[in-house]
């Protein structure tokens, strides 16, 4: 029994090992270590903060459903949002969706990691006949009103992490990951 025992912990601890090296390399400028942020980690810390609803000139706009994806062989990710845009004449709201393309950028003071730039990539609305009724000025409100809202919320925060923040070298997008550069 207790070899048993034995043999699963080192299977365990072989694994704690193997993934640990899996998640951790080089930095290729030479800053330290590097360590990439889960997808997962992200998108749920995000998850949390929405829906969101803010009101402009032109209606509501309720926001839900971000999802951050990374961009294979790219250094920007790829941020995809629902919307539903509600005034005295749509009432009933008109939906969509949004595509973002972005950076990252961190705040030593809050140790958060935030969206960074994020451009328009495309606008669909659900409803294309009761589209057409807004100008192309409404669109790109719309879009830079999102855009805006989104990079305000934190994507991940370090500490939260267990990570020391004041070890952080650097923080990029490589190859569609967000990776972090620990170092002395």
């Amino acid at each position: 029994m207790k070899t048993i025992a034995k043999k699963s912990l080192l299977v365990i601890l072989g694994l704690l090992v193997g993934s640990f090296t899996a998640c951790v390399g080089i930095d290729p400028q030479g800053r330290g270590y590097s360590i990439t942020v889960p997808m997962s980690m992200i998108n749920s810390t995000l998850a949390g903060q929405f829906p969101v609803k803010e009101s402009r000139s032109f209606g509501t706009v309720e926001m839900r459903d971000p999802n951050i994806l990374g961009q294979a062989g790219s250094d920007k990710l790829s941020i995809g949002t629902g919307f539903n845009v509600t005034n005295m004449f749509l009432p009933n709201g008109l939906g969509g969706k949004l595509s973002l393309s972005s950076g990252v950028r961190y705040d030593p003071k809050t140790q958060n990691l935030y969206l960074a730039n994020p451009m328009v990539q495309d606008l669909k609305f659900q409803d294309f006949s009761l589209a057409k009724y807004l100008t192309n000025d409404m669109r790109n409100a719309l879009g830079l009103l999102i855009a805006e809202t989104i990079s305000k919320k934190p994507i991940y925060n370090i500490s939260k992490a267990g990570m020391g923040s004041s070890l952080v070298k650097g923080i990029d997008v490589r190859n569609g990951q967000i990776v972090l550069t620990f170092g002395l």
